[in-house]
């Protein structure tokens, strides 16, 4: 059978923004995306986005009904083939337990993937539950990881002015052997390149990186844009090659498997024989976000060092 490149969308969202469906099918049909799901918050009622995208859908595009959940280790995506997902009112409450999410799933053919692993230190698992713990829940219960997120990814670009995709290294590479690149050299960055980088550009450089890793050992990944407006929608994908005719339950069933996955990251396209990036919209609020997190890294890395150096009082701790 025909096999054709899917551009695929795995993490949107429709109400909480009160983005219009047809400036969300405007933008998916712009950017070519293939596979779109609709995954937004469960407090704000994502049965409802799903009808409403449903209702207008483009024909040849296929749209994955979801949910991101506030869990007890963060956020979390669900995935299923049709609207059943949105029956389970326990998909829906905050802080919902991930055993139990886990469990709802594998008894209804759902996925879960850890959404943003190492995105905001208030709502991604890396924070809330530890690394460790983490690592752990991904091998014990066989779910995917969100190895690229476009928002986390654009928090680079705001906050340093340059496109970390490129500069200092590409975590990107053409994936071989249906696999998630095998290596991030993290540790080979060159001496030149070093010096460029400070502390908190290799913290943000590692936020993207370490899903990359995770993913490796994972069951499964996923990448999304985390698109809160339309014209983000692309800002993070993954190209698969599928057959042509694929429906939701077999595309599901082939993500399951890193089926011929070959690209995760920001959207790109092919012109003159070249692959190029392709430059959306930056909405200002993003920029703002971004800038709010480096400035509270910053303050509190800097509370820590007083801390240690003061004590809690503010009085110089002295050497024994």
């Amino acid at each position: 059978m025909a096999e054709k490149l899917f551009i695929v969308d795995l993490h949107t969202h429709l109400l909480e923004k009160k983005v219009k469906p047809k400036d969300y099918w405007a933008n998916v049909l712009a950017r070519k995306i293939n596979v779109v799901a609709i995954t937004e918050h469960a407090e704000f009622k994502p049965w409802k986005a799903f009808e409403a995208l449903l209702e207008t859908k483009p024909k040849n595009v296929l749209l994955i009904p979801g949910i991101e959940i506030n869990s007890s280790i963060g956020h979390v995506l669900v995935y299923a083939k049709d609207r059943r997902i949105f029956d389970f009112s326990e998909l829906l409450e905050k802080g919902a337990e991930i055993e139990k999410i886990v469990s709802i799933a594998n008894r209804n053919g759902f996925f879960v993937s850890i959404a943003h692993p190492w995105g905001f230190s208030y709502d991604s698992a890396a924070f809330i539950a530890g690394e460790t713990r983490l690592e752990k829940i991904v091998l014990k219960n066989k779910i995917g990881v969100e190895a690229f997120n476009g928002m986390v990814g654009q928090v680079g670009n705001f906050v340093y002015n340059t496109n970390w995709v490129k500069k200092p290294l590409n975590f990107f590479e053409k994936l071989e052997n249906n696999r998630v690149a095998k290596k991030i050299r993290l540790s080979k960055i060159g001496e030149n390149a070093r010096k460029k980088i400070d502390e908190k550009s290799r913290e943000v450089i590692e936020r993207t990186a370490k899903p990359i890793m995770l993913g490796n050992k994972a069951s499964f990944i996923t990448a999304g844009s985390d698109a809160h407006y339309a014209t983000r929608i692309g800002a993070g994908v993954m190209k698969m090659r599928l057959e042509e005719s694929i429906g939701n339950e077999k595309f599901l069933d082939c993500l399951a498997q890193k089926k011929n996955i070959e690209w995760i990251g920001p959207l790109t396209m092919e012109k003159n024989g070249k692959t190029e990036f392709v430059k959306l919209p930056k909405k200002k609020v993003e920029a703002l976000q971004a800038l709010k997190y480096a400035a509270k890294t910053w303050i509190i890395k800097k509370t820590r060092l007083k801390e240690r150096l003061f004590g809690r009082k503010g009085k110089k701790k002295s050497r024994e």
